[in-house]
């Protein structure tokens, strides 16, 4: 290659070339020199960046407790990277992941907490607008809007919160919007809802837990309608467990993945329903077959594992010491 040619390439034509590297290639070409570092980092490559299509999806694992480092997982190549995190804050908490943006809740020196956004690959980050009322429980629910207007340089994206306020007293839940750069209020809901949701045809879904004989259980599922603002509980009834449950989006289905137990406490299988909106019940789609469930959890008497939704995929790993994926395929219900 010409280095007379190729060294003075006219930079929209290289933000072009840049912009359709896999995901893994663009992160390694960022150390070959510090024009290439500094073109991967400025607006108009993100923009043109963000428009390519089929971009490779990530499955982020934590390494830490502190959200210093995290493994990046990329179904594609079957590869995984490490991406170093240390450029964030400290006291870090309530990280939620949506469309390759991190969300998290900063606390801050005064006692009180602020919400921030993070590009990862970008590594970016800014502290949001303060919210209008006080931090509130554990909800966070974070909405990527990756439909682009022709006047737009990047996607929208939306943060649902809860938060405390004292005139009116009582909780509300707050939207932030990326278009806006401001928080609103919206409908109130009382409920005790867990992170970990999922976003499917418009709705955030939350679940909820009650404290039963010093057992937290998942209550129900509540669903925020994200245009309208309001919040409906989903009224079909609980299947018959309350052991790690967890709720997925998969190909515009809503999904639980949750153990069942055959007496109280121990975990003896896992299973896949589906949320039917016609007639508001849960119905059982997989059971995992039993050698990947001891492989999964190989302790005994230990029930947690972790669960992400990708694509028509749903990958599940064990909590603590994860040695492996069990991937479960929805559309084939292969697993």
């Amino acid at each position: 290659m010409d280095p007379h040619l190729w060294g003075t390439l006219p930079e929209d034509i290289l933000d072009r070339v840049l912009a359709w590297l896999p995901t893994q290639a663009l992160i390694r070409s960022r150390s070959v020199c510090s024009r290439w570092n500094s073109i991967t980092s400025s607006n108009t490559f993100l923009h043109i960046y963000s428009r390519v299509p089929s971009k490779d999806s990530w499955i982020l694992m934590f390494a830490d407790p502190h959200y210093k480092s995290v493994f990046v997982y990329i179904p594609k190549t079957n590869k995984w990277l490490n991406m170093p995190l240390g450029f964030l804050p400290s006291h870090v908490d309530n990280v939620t992941v949506a469309g390759g943006l991190l969300c998290f809740r900063m606390l801050d020196s005064n006692g009180s907490s602020s919400m921030c956004i993070c590009n990862p690959l970008t590594r970016t980050w800014r502290k949001l607008p303060p919210m209008l009322g006080r931090w509130c429980g554990n909800l966070v629910g974070v909405v990527v809007d990756n439909e682009h207007l022709e006047n737009e340089e990047r996607s929208t994206y939306k943060i649902v919160v809860q938060t405390k306020h004292m005139v009116p007293y009582g909780l509300r839940t707050e939207v932030f919007s990326s278009h806006t750069d401001l928080w609103t209020i919206t409908g109130a809901s009382e409920a005790n809802f867990t992170t970990g949701s999922a976003f499917c045809n418009g709705h955030l879904y939350f679940m909820t837990w009650e404290a039963h004989n010093g057992e937290f259980i998942c209550d129900g599922v509540y669903a925020y309608n994200l245009e309208q603002g309001i919040w409906n509980r989903a009224l079909a009834p609980m299947p018959y467990f309350y052991i790690c449950p967890h709720l997925v989006e998969c190909g515009g289905h809503l999904l639980m993945i949750g153990g069942f137990w055959e007496q109280p406490a121990i975990t003896v299988g896992i299973r896949v329903w589906e949320l039917k909106q016609a007639t508001l019940e849960w119905a059982i789609v997989e059971t995992m077959p039993q050698h990947l469930f001891k492989h999964l959890l190989k302790r005994p008497g230990y029930r947690l594992f972790n669960c992400v939704g990708h694509g028509e995929l749903i990958y599940l790993s064990e909590c603590l010491s994860p040695q492996l994926f069990v991937v479960f395929d929805f559309p084939r219900k292969r697993w």
